[in-house]
């Protein structure tokens, strides 16, 4: 027989939350500033609970580390350990030139990417690309490209994301020497 809990975590709004099962059997849940790490067979039961002055926008676990990407003046993302997020921190730095804030954040073996939509006025969809350690590496920019919603990185050079338009378009974004780009 299936049994459905609910559970009620008096909290405000979530905006993303991340299966750990890197290190045990753990949710990671973002609040708009406020970050837990619960149980994830009884969520009311807290392990970690750390408040941020940023607002938490989407989370990404890679290896020993949680990613998060936020909407803040000064960074676009934070990296925190699964094992010490209290003391264990590395912010990443906003490049200049980076109007808006991060929707979407992807990691693999040797970056973190994080995607800017292009939804403001006179701003076009990029992605930037930061070395795990939080050494901006470059700035993917798609000239032609507005209101994405998503992407998903294959690898280190293979990247595909989605627009919110009408009709949506797949981007298939690609590095052959330098970055380029198709609509489909």
């Amino acid at each position: 027989m299936t049994q459905i809990k609910k559970y009620n975590l008096n909290e405000t709004q979530i905006n993303h939350f991340v299966v750990d099962i890197y290190s045990g059997n753990y949710i990671w849940i973002l609040f708009v500033n406020r970050l837990k790490k619960v149980s994830a067979n009884n969520p009311l039961q807290t392990y970690f609970n750390i408040e941020t002055s940023e607002t938490l926008i989407k989370g990404a676990i890679y290896s020993t580390s949680l990613y998060v990407a936020i909407d803040d003046s000064t960074i676009i993302g934070r990296r925190f350990s699964l094992i010490n997020p209290l003391t264990t921190t590395l912010d990443y730095n906003k490049p200049v030139g980076a109007n808006e804030s991060p929707i979407d954040i992807q990691i693999t073996a040797n970056y973190v990417f994080f995607l800017l939509p292009g939804n403001l006025s006179g701003e076009n969809a990029k992605i930037y690309k930061f070395t795990l350690n939080g050494t901006y590496v470059e700035t993917i920019d798609l000239v032609t490209i507005q209101n994405v919603s998503s992407f998903v990185v294959i690898d280190d050079t293979n990247l595909w994301a989605v627009t919110n338009t009408s009709p949506s378009e797949l981007v298939r974004i690609y590095n052959d020497g330098s970055w380029n780009y198709e609509t489909f």
